[in-house]
């Protein structure tokens, strides 16, 4: 259980860092919609500010949510092998 709770939890950082990754891209790009569409909230400086800091975080996230399954079969074999 606590296993799938831990994949769970990463399925969803993850996509909650994708979704403000994208958004922030776009308000690097694209700032007059952004702004406006986040009622002045996001500007273009804070956008490039996010989107900068978020790389590692997402980068994290996507290598554990890669590797979680292949690391749980492992586990797996070697648990019914003992």
């Amino acid at each position: 259980m606590a296993q799938y709770l831990f994949e769970r939890i990463i399925q969803w950082a993850l996509l909650g860092i994708t979704i403000i990754y994208v958004l922030t891209g776009l308000g690097i790009t694209q700032f007059r919609i952004i702004e406006h569409a986040t009622f002045g909230l996001l500007s273009k400086n804070l956008s490039f500010a996010i989107h900068d800091n978020l790389l590692i975080p997402f980068i994290v996230l996507l290598v554990l949510h890669i590797a979680v399954k292949p690391v749980k079969q492992i586990y797996q074999k070697r648990k019914r092998t003992k």
